[in-house]
């Protein structure tokens, strides 16, 4: 054989091994593409899976919270919302724009008097209302009475509240 035919058939085996590379490559590349579709579309299930059951269960714990508040409140509780709040009603147009009212007169200084040393006065009903609320969100996050006393203390003063607190512990146990 002469060195021409040697350099051909060598130039042919090097043609045949980068086709033969050139396919591998190809077919690699081809399992690797369908992997990821499979892996992606494994992901967008479970994707879907997960953002329903986070919806669930926060629907769920917004009901629970709706029942809670309205317990607290003593109103009857809410229908339970299925799905996505309904369209809202067309805005109303806007009211006119009253005439402006005449400046008030200053009112006369008044004398200093010695601090007050009590809590300002508070609206019972509300405040009432406020405590009951703040006690059974910390009931609901498993804080004990003492840690809840405390809170209730240092937010709206020292009063007696244990009957208000067993009864918070006692439906919040109920739940």
């Amino acid at each position: 054989m002469s060195a021409e035919e040697l350099a051909q058939q060598a130039a042919d085996r090097v043609r045949e091994a980068i086709a033969e590379a050139e396919r591998r490559a190809e077919q690699i590349v081809a399992e690797a593409e369908a992997e990821a579709a499979r892996i992606r579309e494994a992901a967008e299930r479970e994707t879907g899976e997960i953002r329903a059951r986070a919806e669930a269960e926060a629907r769920e714990k917004l009901e629970k919270a709706r029942r809670a508040l309205a317990e607290l409140v003593g109103d009857e509780p809410a229908a339970e919302t299925p799905g996505p709040d309904p369209a809202p009603a067309p805005k109303p147009p806007p009211d006119p724009i009253p005439e402006p009212f005449p400046e008030p007169e200053p009112e006369p200084p008044v004398e200093a008097a010695e601090p007050e040393t009590q809590a300002p006065a508070r609206d019972s009903n509300g405040d009432d209302a406020a405590v009951r609320l703040v006690a059974m969100k910390l009931a609901l996050e498993g804080k004990g009475r003492g840690e809840i006393e405390a809170e209730l203390t240092e937010k709206y003063g020292d009063e007696d509240r244990a009957a208000m607190l067993d009864d918070v512990l006692a439906r919040a146990a109920a739940r």
